[in-house]
């Protein structure tokens, strides 16, 4: 599993379907990848981060869920589960 599959695996887990989380996750990692220099490897095995470094991931995640569940789905059962 790389580090890309291992969020979208997490929304998943949180109730979204596959085809909701991979555009979630997809504009994650744009506002992740703009926070600093440092480039995270989302091609490469997601054991290469520690988990809490996920955590921190995941609530970045999370708002973009919200953002995506309003506009798609806004009735989603799941909505809450991605609520901080």
């Amino acid at each position: 599993m790389t580090t890309k599959e291992k969020l979208i695996d997490m929304c998943i887990q949180n109730g979204m379907f596959e085809t909701q989380a991979v555009p979630v996750v997809e504009a994650a990692i744009v506002e992740i990848d703009a926070k600093d220099d440092y480039k995270t490897t989302w091609n490469r095995p997601a054991e290469e981060y520690p988990l809490p470094l996920y955590a921190v991931m995941f609530l970045i995640v999370k708002k973009h869920a919200i953002k995506y569940i309003d506009e798609h789905c806004p009735q989603a059962w799941f909505r809450e589960m991605f609520v901080n």
